[in-house]
């Protein structure tokens, strides 16, 4: 794995767990846009798992991000790792 790609995925990871406020994302409109919905619908997961509501409330957000990934990787062919 190259280097730039080894620290998208950091940044990525960081975003998710509230390090980061933003990735810087470049490319087709479309692509950054499919990105943008991935990495908003991992982080709002995220948070919903480390809060102490109830499992019935993160089910829609796990298939909302699961949905998200399977696009992004239906489109571009990136695999998303979170």
């Amino acid at each position: 794995m190259n280097e730039h790609r080894i620290q998208f995925i950091r940044d990525c990871a960081r975003y998710i767990r509230g390090e980061l406020n933003e990735v810087k994302l470049s490319g087709p409109k479309q692509t950054v846009q499919l990105f943008a919905k991935t990495l908003k619908e991992s982080r709002l997961l995220f948070i919903a798992l480390q809060s102490e509501g109830k499992m019935a409330a993160v089910i829609p957000l796990l298939e909302s991000k699961k949905k998200a990934a399977t696009l992004l990787r239906a489109k571009t062919g990136f695999v998303w790792p979170f």
